[in-house]
């Protein structure tokens, strides 16, 4: 239990330290105004109670004038990040000293991609190109076709069929609204993936692997979610799930506790509940807002004897615009698991080096424990942005522009991993601070599209050059 104290305290520390407002300097303008006509152009395919579900605004209310723009300005950032829309443009049109209009302009993404998958099986770049020796039949390959926005609801649906070091053929449709409210959203997902090269343990924080010619790890997971959105910010779900996971003799030889037991096959039920509240200004990469979050899950609800595991995790997201184009951002994350070390089963191992977990400068290791905490920091300078005309006469007009930002950065993170899995070797980074902290360049592209370029050092003196294709925070 020493790693879940030190937990607590750093988490606690850490959650005294609340961010200042910038004075405002400015006077705020209190004269009263009239909505009038709310006119919105530019959607085809998306309906409009869709687009209107983002607004807190309506014809007839009256506000103040500074209350009308922090509105709009509001209703463009959640209209973002429904991601059904490459361009957002708010705009209000005085019609008298007293009433106002106003125009929303938008342009709809291009929602059918049919994609070929050509990906790394390995846990990131870094632990392909340097522990795996460039081994290129560590690659998936094959097709998964997205559809979002299928019927004008938000609605996506993901179909995949993946070959090569990870067989996966899977299947999930989600609707964000399933009641007239606009309050309740499901989520439905079947898929099966089989191996024949699995990774069966951990020695010096480099992960072990058991190669056969034959299938030697089958899964099949289903699942369903129930999410209730009361207000813009907050969201509550509740998931329900069944895996089935059967090893080979092969792979439970090699490590009898990768699903506890000497087992070759594994059932359980697993019950999962969600809270947000997100107020960021852009998901895919935030520079201003507040994101916190909390996931319990339940493994095991009494109806299979292979597995009883209650997990907890958390997580505190700060993001400032500082002006002049710098912005911080800061993100504290945790984790405990209420099983004992030598009670948790490998295949649902935890810790850094697995995602969304890790420390940058440590991204050639992973390290699992029954508990982690950790802090990483950014700050960014924005030096370069905007719009970039790539065929003013293309017939698929999402694609006529392409949006882009680039950031230098510099960063630091920090982290913490408790008591180490009993079936591990060599645990040397657990219960000691880690340190990594290093200089990157962002690049933020339209359609979610972020790669981050990152010179790190650790505090083993360790330097790398890293690749990665999301956002660290």
């Amino acid at each position: 239990m020493r790693g879940f104290g030190i937990i607590i305290l750093f988490l606690f520390g850490l959650s005294t330290l609340q961010a200042q407002d910038i004075p405002a300097t400015k006077v705020p303008d209190t004269r009263q105004i009239t909505i009038g006509n709310i006119y919105i152009t530019g959607y085809k395919k998306t309906r409009e109670e869709i687009i209107r579900r983002e607004l807190d605004i309506e014809a007839g209310q009256t506000i103040s004038r500074q209350e009308l723009l922090e509105s709009l300005e509001l209703a463009r950032q959640k209209l973002t990040n429904t991601r059904l829309f490459v361009i957002v443009e708010i705009v209000p049109l005085e019609m008298s000293d007293t009433e106002v209009d106003i125009l929303i302009r938008l342009q709809e993404r291009w929602y059918i991609f049919p994609l070929p998958i050509f990906k790394l099986a390995d846990r990131n770049f870094t632990e392909w190109w340097r522990n795996q020796n460039r081994d290129f039949s560590r690659v998936n390959y094959g097709l998964r076709v997205l559809h979002f926005n299928l019927t004008g609801r938000n609605d996506r649906l993901q179909v995949t069929s993946q070959f090569g070091f990870t067989k996966n053929y899977s299947v999930q449709y989600q609707v964000p609204y399933i009641n007239k409210k606009q309050t309740l959203g499901l989520t439905v997902s079947t898929g099966f993936t089989n191996n024949k090269t699995v990774s069966f343990n951990t020695r010096n924080h480099r992960l072990r692997f058991v190669e056969s010619e034959e299938i030697i790890r089958r899964r099949f997971a289903t699942s369903a979610s129930l999410t209730y959105r009361p207000s813009f910010f907050s969201r509550h779900s509740i998931n329900a799930a069944y895996t089935r996971t059967s090893v080979a003799d092969t792979l439970r030889d090699a490590n009898p506790e990768y699903l506890l037991d000497a087992q070759n096959l594994q059932r359980y039920f697993r019950l999962s509940y969600i809270y947000s509240w997100d107020k960021r200004d852009y998901f895919a990469y935030p520079l201003s807002g507040r994101l916190y979050r909390v996931e319990l899950n339940k493994f095991g609800l009494g109806l299979y004897d292979d597995i009883n595991m209650f997990t907890v995790r958390a997580s505190w997201g700060e993001y400032f615009d500082l002006g002049k184009n710098f912005y911080l951002a800061n993100r504290i994350s945790g984790y405990y698991n209420f099983n004992s070390t030598n009670d948790i089963p490998y295949l649902l191992r935890s810790g850094f080096g697995y995602r969304p977990n890790f420390i940058r400068g440590y991204e050639r290791y992973v390290v699992e424990g029954q508990s982690f905490v950790s802090n990483r920091s950014s700050f960014r300078w924005k030096f370069l942005s905007g719009v970039n005309q790539l065929a003013k006469r293309s017939i698929i007009p999402q694609f006529q522009t392409l949006p882009y930002a680039f950031y230098l950065k510099a960063f630091l993170d920090l982290g913490y991993v408790g008591d180490p899995l009993d079936v591990t070797e060599g645990n040397f980074f657990n219960q000691t601070l880690l340190l990594g902290a290093g200089l990157g360049l962002d690049v933020v592209a339209y359609y979610d599209f972020v790669v981050r370029f990152e010179f790190s050092v650790n505090k083993e003196g360790q330097t790398g050059f890293f690749i990665n294709f999301r956002s660290a925070l």
